[in-house]
């Protein structure tokens, strides 16, 4: 399919799971983009700070593990979460070789616009109920854990 053309009902029951989840995710992350951008950072750091603002003041080693990525490309992300005043890393006292990252206010309003944003998307899917949304939340929540099973068993 060639970007711009709208892909039918019919080419859309045959795709896989995956794939679906995918669109969806693609059509999500455009919604928010546009103001995600307006807040100095990407829609990659935001995935961050969210993580971050779970467990402030955790180490780099930990937020990679947590985000299931390599070192290098949280502190490729970090440097750039902290030049835009999102995030600030300080030097672990007791091993001066660890991070300590802390969520900065501007970045914890930046989460919170976010966050209401997420939640206009959820309020403006209309087609679920109530009860439907959550079962399918449910669903994607089994689905992430054995994904990332999958991939971690992969990578060993």
């Amino acid at each position: 399919m060639k970007e711009g053309e709208r892909i039918s009902r019919d080419e859309i029951l045959e795709m896989p799971i995956g794939s679906l989840i995918s669109a969806i995710s693609r059509a999500h992350l455009a919604y928010l983009f546009g103001e995600i951008g307006k807040l100095g950072i990407t829609g990659g750091q935001y995935y961050f700070l969210n993580a971050l603002i779970r467990e402030d003041g955790i180490i780099q080693e930990e937020l990679a593990s947590n985000v299931h990525m390599n070192e290098s490309t949280i502190t490729r992300a970090l440097k750039k979460l902290e030049d835009a005043g999102m995030v600030h890393r300080e030097v672990d006292e007791n091993n001066r070789r660890r991070k300590i990252i802390t969520v900065t206010e501007k970045g914890r309003d930046a989460v919170d616009k976010i966050r209401k944003l997420d939640e206009e998307w959820d309020d403006k899917i209309r087609s679920l109920s109530p009860s439907e949304k959550t079962e399918l939340k449910e669903i994607l929540r089994t689905l992430t854990v054995e994904s990332l099973q999958m991939m971690h068993e992969i990578r060993r």
